[in-house]
Parts: C-alpha cells; structure tokens; sequence
C-alpha cells in the first residue's frame, strides 16, 4: 500500500514538473516573440490614424540615417508622448533591438513619391501632431517641406547632420529652438541619437574582433599596415567592416589578411546590429590628415560615435576628434597615425577587468549625453 502510494506521489511530481517546463517554454517562445518592436504599416494607414493629446511624428524623408530614429523616439517615450515613426522600407529593421512599446507605431513608405502624391492629404494629417521631428535634413527636401507648409509650423524641429549646408537655406525660416544636432556643436541643440536598445556589460570575446563602417574619400593605410603587423606577430583578431565604400575592400588589402577582415558593405540594420553586438571595439576611420574630416572635430558628429554610446564597445580614436565625442583613456583607446598598431595591440592584449571597466566609464558618458539630450528637449518643448 505504501509503495503504490509512493508511486503515486512520484508521477504526480513528474506531471508537475513536465508541466513547468512546458509553461516555461511556452513563455520563453512568447516572450521571444513580442520582445522586441516589429509591427509596422504602409504609409496609407497613417491617414487612419487616431489623433489624441501628447503626440509626436519622426520623419525620415531619405532612404537612410534610419538607425538614429530608435534614438530620438527613445526620449519623447521616456517624455510620455506616443510616437509615429515615418521612415522608408529599408529601415524597417532599424528597430529590430528596440522593445515592444504599444507607444510606438512605425509606418513604412517605399520612396518619396509616394508622400508626393498624397501631399494635401499628409500636410493636412501633420497638422495635428503636438510636434513634429524631421531627421537628417539635406538641400534636396526643401521643397518638399514647403509644399508640406512645415515651416510656417512652430512646433516642427530639423535634426541637421551637417549644420553648415543646413543653414544655408533654412535659417531664414527657423528659430534656433527649432535646429538640432547630433554633437554638441555650438550652433545647435545636442539631441544625440544613441539608443538601439539595452547592452549588458560583457567581457571581451576570446578573439578579439574590430568593428568599422567605412565610407568613400577615406585612407585606410594606417590601419591595414597596423593588421599586417599584428598578423606577422601572430595575433589571433578580426576586423569587420560594413559601409558602402568604393576604396576599401577584400580587393584592397593582401591576401594574407583576407582570414582577418570580413566585408559586408551592404549589411541590413539587423545585420548591422548583429555584428557590432559580437564585436569588441568600435575603430573610427577619422584622419587629422583627411581635409574631408577637418568638420567631425567640431561642426558635425560621425554616426559611428553614436554606435559606441549605444552599444557600449570602447572605440578607438585619433586623439584630435576624441574630445569632441567625450572619448578619453578612461572609456575608449586613443591612438596618432603613428602608433595606432600600438593601441591595437593594447586592445588585444588588455585584461578582461580592465575592459569591463572601460565598457562602465562609457555607459557613465552615455547617460550624461542622454540626460543632456532630453534636458534640452523637454526645455524646450515645455514653452509650448
């Protein structure tokens, strides 16, 4: 009677534990599933949209910078309002690491003459936003906005990449609440797009891997004669690059080093993210000696830094431009032209206690570039 009893009990127990598993599963799958934002609509849904109080539309009228809209929806949602995000197609998966949020709507249209010809309708769906943030903003959509009417709207901010071709013609319509910057530029409102989602601070991987996204009019000399040194001494790394370069490819280097670069020019947002998530140190291509970079030291902020803030991978950086991004021997590794094999060398080589430490003086930067951002949004958005 006892060992049926027993017996029992037994596969009682075993139900209930497979039934845990089961519910485990279960949630681990659903959570999985809704974790993160991807639910999006073509632009003609926006048209049926409800409007309520604490609103915000994010505009990118260009096929691309898609990756800073994670950030600036970041803080209006942190701020309470509820945000539409208008963006082309190919940045649907801009948001691939951004949680779900039943605050955030993303529609989706595939080229800008789809807006063209539904004009009228759009300028009059804009008009009943409480705000309205147009990113990256380049000569060619001028007229765009004019047909729109946005610059008769007061409640309209541009975020200009490059503040000296934005002024040119936009200045005689805006007040200086109404432009803001990625780097904290003197003529500008800093709003820094850096949120791509939550990164826990991990050590680094047992090969070491480099991150870049290259772009054209760059000299990559430096840092393919600096592999090449780190490879004849037997180091075991790798370099990623992704960017739409014409100069630098798996062409451009010796075949030797054709085991340690990895070239994705065309990679798509989640495979972006992928990749800077699996590296270790984020290299920003700038060179005091480039004329073409001359402009990143004060008047306009490379993407890549963002990359950094948000991801939290220390970078490595020409001493001239690290400043201007708040990079330093405490957060990232500076190198010259001169010794960057060096620095390359020292990120290899540096112990894992001392990376984590970096990794934590960079996310103490990224909060201060966060709070500095929203302060000035909230400043000024509270006068209306």
């Amino acid at each position: 009677m006892i060992y049926i009893f027993q017996n029992n009990i037994l596969k009682i127990k075993t139900i209930f534990w497979f039934l845990i598993k089961i519910y485990i599963i279960i949630n681990i799958l659903f959570s999985k599933k809704n974790k993160y934002l991807k639910t999006s609509a073509s632009f003609s849904n926006i048209f049926n949209n409800t409007f309520k109080t604490n609103k915000i539309l994010l505009f990118e009228p260009n096929p691309f910078h898609q990756e800073c809209t994670p950030g600036y929806t970041k803080y209006f949602i942190d701020l309470g309002y509820k945000v539409d995000v208008l963006i082309h197609v190919s940045g649907n998966d801009s948001f691939s690491l951004f949680p779900s949020n039943d605050n955030v709507k993303l529609f989706l249209f595939n080229d800008i003459d789809e807006i063209k010809l539904n004009i009228t309708k759009f300028s009059f769906i804009i008009k009943k936003y409480d705000f309205i943030l147009l990113q990256s903003n380049y000569l060619m959509n001028i007229n765009l906005y004019e047909k729109l009417g946005i610059f008769k709207l007061n409640n309209t901010f541009f975020v200009s990449h490059e503040l000296r071709l934005f002024n040119m013609t936009c200045c005689r319509y805006l007040n200086k609440n109404q432009i803001w910057t990625l780097g904290n530029v003197s003529k500008g409102i800093q709003v820094n797009p850096h949120y791509f989602g939550y990164f826990k601070i991990k050590e680094k991987n047992n090969i070491v891997r480099f991150f870049m996204t290259s772009s054209i009019n760059r000299n990559y000399n430096h840092l393919v004669e600096s592999v090449l040194k780190l490879k004849k001494e037997n180091f075991t790394f790798e370099v990623i690059i992704t960017g739409r370069t014409a100069n630098f490819n798996s062409n451009s280097i010796p075949t030797i080093l054709r085991e340690n670069f990895f070239f994705d020019h065309f990679a798509s947002f989640s495979k972006l993210y992928k990749a800077i998530k699996s590296s270790d140190y984020i290299f920003i291509p700038l060179d005091p000696g480039n004329k073409n970079d001359i402009i990143f030291k004060h008047k306009k902020a490379t993407g890549c830094a963002q990359l950094v803030y948000g991801f939290l991978k220390p970078a490595i950086i020409n001493q001239e431009f690290a400043n201007f991004y708040n990079f330093n021997l405490e957060n990232s590794l500076i190198y010259n032209n001169s010794n960057l094999y060096n620095v390359m060398k020292k990120a290899i080589l540096l112990k894992n206690k001392d990376y984590i430490n970096l990794q934590r003086n960079l996310r103490v930067t990224e909060k201060k570039i966060y709070q500095a951002s929203i302060n000035n949004i909230k400043k000024i958005i509270d006068k209306f």
